[in-house]
């Protein structure tokens, strides 16, 4: 008789568990960031503004970029106009608070996806292929990164762990010096004050375009990475929304506006990925 009791009593208790989970499913569902946005009209978006050419000012003061036309194409998928966007601008150590605490739906800000970091915020597919390089000036002697493992120079650092622990790996003899914006990290090097500078492959390019003294050193520093959106985790309705949506970017109809994008700030056509995807292995 005992046993009975206590197993209805587990019973009763399991459905009750089993409930107060399902509800709090649905809440979770119902109170979805996505939901906010939308009611607001307007996305809220954590970019750069000194990572050229992905966000920075030009000289017109204007905050232009790659990662500002691709939120602003985000608000067009969304809302049907790509002004319907606010930008706050932030630094590297800024990414993943202003996710966390709220302050913004989502960054676009040329972040690689890596497994720690997916520990602190949750990541889309990747909508832009990176991976980071070093760059120094066109007169300098090194040719290889083991040229950088030397006590009389410096690496210039962003204000993120990820560089902090690479360049202690494989520069244990070097001096660091840390930035907290991707302009400063470079004037650092174009200006003497440091040897080299751990920039993603893009704004590298970019940069050497610009500056016809700077080069990069063809051994990279890591193989080519993924790059996010990130937001605050656990809001499965606004990833899957930005999921899909970075899909529809890089495979599907919202391809030819993605194409124009990425020609205009890299100078070739991306490649399509479902395209890709559905040729012939060899």
């Amino acid at each position: 008789m005992k046993n009975g009791f206590l197993s209805k009593l587990r019973s009763v208790f399991a459905g009750a568990l089993a409930t107060m989970v399902v509800a709090g499913a649905a809440h979770a569902q119902e109170t979805s960031r996505l939901d906010e946005l939308l009611s607001r009209g307007k996305l809220i978006v954590g970019v750069s503004s000194e990572s050229p050419p992905f966000g920075f000012v030009d000289e017109k003061g204007e905050l232009v970029g790659f990662d500002i036309d691709i939120a602003k194409l985000i608000a067009k998928a969304t809302f049907g106009d790509e002004t319907k966007v606010e930008f706050v601008r932030q630094s590297a150590a800024q990414r993943w608070p202003n996710a966390q605490n709220g302050t913004i739906d989502f960054g676009a800000q040329t972040t690689s996806i890596y497994a720690d970091r997916a520990q602190k915020v949750a990541f889309t597919r990747s909508y832009i292929d990176g991976g980071v390089v070093m760059i120094v000036r066109k007169d300098a002697p090194f040719q290889k990164l083991a040229d950088f493992n030397k006590s009389d120079v410096t690496i210039a650092n962003l204000t993120t762990p990820t560089q902090e622990e690479r360049a202690k790996r494989l520069f244990p003899s070097a001096q660091i010096a840390t930035f907290d914006g991707i302009a400063a990290q470079f004037n650092a090097v174009k200006l003497g004050r440091a040897q080299g500078a751990q920039l993603d492959g893009p704004v590298a390019a970019w940069y050497v375009k610009q500056n016809p003294d700077m080069r990069v050193i063809e051994e990279r520093l890591t193989d080519v990475v993924n790059t996010g959106i990130f937001m605050k985790p656990g809001d499965f309705r606004l990833w899957q929304y930005l999921d899909l949506t970075v899909s529809e970017m890089t495979g599907g109809y919202l391809f030819a506006d993605y194409s124009k994008i990425y020609e205009k700030w890299f100078g070739t056509k991306p490649l399509n990925v479902k395209w890709y995807l559905n040729q012939p292995q060899k």
